[in-house]
C-alpha cells in the first residue's frame, strides 16, 4: 500500500460567512466572537489593532485541508484551523515528495523526513502547521485502513468519555454555567496596554465570573501572549482570592527565563504554556527549566499527533499534565488515549453562547453532553469533510 495523491484545499467561508484574511474577514477559529470581540493580544499596544484581534492576522491563520488517497482507494484528511494557503504552498512545493509513494504505516519516517527537510527555512509557524496537517491526515487514513478509531492506534481508551472545560468570551459566561463543563476559560480582554485600569477590570471580571459560576467550576484566563511580567504578577495577586486554576500564555512564546522567574510568584495559580510553541525541543526547554505547570501543545500546529505524543512522554516524566490547546476532534482522540491528558478544551464559536460544532467544514464532529465527549468507535477520527465549503488550492 502506498499514498498516491495529496490534495489541498482552502476553506471558502467561516462560521459567520467570513471569506478569509485577504478580504479582511479572518476565518480564525471559524470566525464569530474569536474574530470580533475585544481580546488582548500581542498587538494590543498599537491603537490600530487593539480593538479587533484579527485586524492584523494574515492568511496564515485561515484554515486549510489536506486529503490523502492510497493506491487502493482509501482516504484520510485533516482540516487544520491555521496555515491557510501558505501551508498549502509548503505541502505542495516541498512536503508532498515525502508523502506520495510512501507507505502510510511508516509514520515516523514520513514525519522525520518532513521535519528534517525544513531545517533550512524554519521548523515553526507555517511549516509546522503544514507538517501537522499531513501527520493528522495520515492517522485518519490509517484508521480508515484498519477500521479502527485513531485513539485505538495510539493506546486505546483510558476512560469511557472525556471531561471538558469550555472557552468563551466574558460576555457569554452566564450562558455556559449550566452545560456541565468542569470549568470556564475566558479570552482576556485587557492587558498592559490598558494600564492600571486593565488590572482593575481584570479583577472585576474574575470576581463576576466566580459569582456567576458559583464555587465549583474552575476559572481559567487565556491571555494570548498579551501580558508582561509585571502585569501577570500583579493580576495574579488580585485574582488569587477567586480560586483561579490557571493563567494561560501570558508572555510571548519562548520566554523561558521570564516564565521561570514568575512561576512561583503566581502560585497557587498554575501557569499554562504552549499555544504558539512548535515541536518537542521548545517544550523540552520549558520543562527542563521548570517554567510551566501545564503543557498545552496545539496538535494542529505543534507537529501533529506524532510530535505531541513525544511531548506528552516528556511531560509524564516531569509529572506535568498535558491539556491540548484548542478544540478539535484531533485533540479528543489524543486525550482519550493518554492518562496524563486529564481533560480537553471545548471552544465556543459564533456568539459563544451555545454548544455547536467548531468548524462547519468538518461533519460529524462530536459535541459535549453534560460537559463530556463520547468519541464512539468509528474508523479514523470519525468525521467527514464538507466539500461544499472547500475550494481546491490554487483556484483563483
Amino acid at each position: 500500500m502506498e499514498i498516491t495523491d495529496v490534495s489541498l484545499y482552502t476553506v471558502s467561508e467561516g462560521t459567520s460567512g467570513e471569506r478569509g484574511a485577504e478580504d479582511e474577514e479572518s476565518q480564525y477559529w471559524g470566525g464569530g466572537w474569536a474574530v470580533d470581540r475585544l481580546i488582548a493580544n500581542p498587538m494590543s499596544i498599537y491603537d490600530d489593532y487593539r480593538d479587533r484581534r484579527t485586524a492584523w492576522m494574515g492568511p496564515g491563520q485561515d484554515p486549510f485541508v489536506v486529503e490523502l488517497e492510497t493506491d487502493t482507494g482509501e482516504t484520510g484528511f485533516c482540516a487544520n484551523y491555521g496555515g491557510g494557503r501558505y501551508a498549502c504552498d509548503v505541502v505542495d512545493t516541498h512536503l508532498r515528495r515525502f508523502v506520495e509513494g510512501a507507505n502510510p504505516f511508516d509514520v515516523e519516517r514520513i514525519w522525520e523526513q518532513m521535519y528534517r527537510s525544513t531545517l533550512p527555512y524554519g521548523q515553526r509557524g507555517i511549516t509546522m502547521m503544514a507538517i501537522s496537517a499531513v501527520d493528522l491526515a495520515i492517522y485518519d487514513l490509517l484508521g480508515t485502513v484498519t477500521g479502527q478509531p485513531v485513539y485505538n492506534l495510539i493506546g486505546g481508551r483510558t476512560s469511557a468519555d472525556i471531561p471538558c472545560y469550555v472557552t468563551t468570551h466574558v460576555d457569554a459566561v452566564d450562558a455556559m454555567a449550566d452545560f456541565g463543563f468542569l470549568g470556564v476559560k475566558v479570552a482576556q480582554p485587557w492587558g498592559p496596554a490598558d494600564g492600571h485600569e486593565g488590572l482593575i477590570k481584570t479583577e472585576e471580571m474574575v470576581a463576576a465570573m466566580r459569582e456567576e459560576l458559583g464555587p465549583k467550576p474552575e476559572i481559567m484566563l487565556d491571555c494570548y501572549m498579551a501580558w508582561d511580567r509585571e502585569f501577570t504578577v500583579r493580576a495574579a495577586d488580585r485574582i488569587e482570592q477567586y480560586d483561579v486554576k490557571w493563567i494561560e500564555d501570558p508572555l510571548h512564546p519562548g520566554a523561558i527565563t521570564e516564565y521561570r522567574e514568575i512561576i512561583d510568584q503566581l502560585k497557587p495559580i498554575q501557569t499554562a504554556v504552549g499555544n504558539l510553541e512548535f515541536g518537542h525541543k521548545a517544550y523540552h526547554q520549558f520543562m527542563d527549566a521548570g517554567a510551566a505547570d501545564i503543557i498545552q501543545p496545539e496538535l494542529q500546529w505543534a507537529g501533529g499527533l506524532t510530535e505531541v505524543q513525544r511531548i506528552a512522554g516528556m511531560a509524564k516524566g516531569h509529572g506535568l499534565p498535558v491539556v491540548p490547546h484548542g478544540s478539535s476532534v484531533y485533540n479528543y482522540h489524543f486525550v482519550m488515549a493518554h492518562t496524563n491528558a486529564p481533560y480537553a478544551e471545548f471552544l465556543t464559536v459564533d456568539d459563544g453562547r451555545d454548544v455547536r460544532p467548531i468548524f462547519d467544514v468538518i461533519e460529524g464532529e462530536p459535541l459535549p453532553e453534560d460537559g463530556r465527549i463520547d468519541l464512539g468507535d468509528d474508523p479514523g477520527f470519525g468525521v467527514d469533510l464538507n466539500r461544499d465549503l472547500i475550494e481546491p488550492y490554487g483556484t483563483a
